[in-house]
């Protein structure tokens, strides 16, 4: 046994047990979020649920970026939140309507408020997951695949694990930051 096996060791279980601490934290954060998204289904003005939705979608994501030390742009989020929740027609359906509902006094407020709470909390959950796996494999926000995350997300709504091929590698991702990087002007 050299002396330098040690240290290698060492460093490699030190370096395991930061990215498990780290993992951890980006879950709590995430499932503070899921709360607080539920909350949302409290207001009870239509449509203003749903802005206030995608800004707390939004800070989730300012947050994970930060907790990973990834750079952000509010504008690369949110065009990547609108491909990605065009995509996602059964959760943002059920969102949309259940907000509408608020319009009808009492019943409209409660059942509307109700189905809010259950579909936001669903999508803020997955979309934080699978953000979560994306910033663990090294990605940015200049390498999000949205086609990825459409299906990843959609697996998480149905509860299904992802195959092993769909999960993101650090290879794939180095690939597409290069060529998705603006050129320096």
């Amino acid at each position: 046994m050299t002396s330098t096996a040690v240290p290698d060791s060492l460093d490699e279980k030190l370096l395991t047990i930061a990215r498990a601490e780290r993992l951890v934290r980006a879950e709590v954060l995430v499932k503070n979020y899921t709360i607080g998204s539920a909350a949302l289904a409290l207001v009870p003005l239509p449509i203003v649920d749903q802005v206030a939705l995608v800004a707390l979608e939004i800070k989730m994501i300012h947050d994970l970026a930060g907790h990973y030390d990834v750079p952000f742009k509010a504008s690369i989020v949110t065009a990547i939140l609108s491909s990605l929740l065009s995509g996602l027609t059964g959760g943002l359906l059920a969102r949309g309507l259940s907000s509408v509902a608020k319009a009808v006094p009492v019943l409209g407020t409660l059942g509307g408020g109700g189905g809010i709470a259950v579909s936001s909390a669903s999508v803020t959950f997955a979309l934080g997951s699978v953000f979560i796996q994306h910033f663990e494999a090294n990605g940015t926000l200049l390498n999000v695949d949205v086609e990825w995350l459409k299906t990843m997300m959609n697996k998480a709504l149905k509860k299904e694990a992802p195959t092993e091929s769909e999960e993101p590698s650090k290879e794939d991702l180095t690939t597409t930051e290069a060529a998705t990087e603006p050129a320096a002007a």
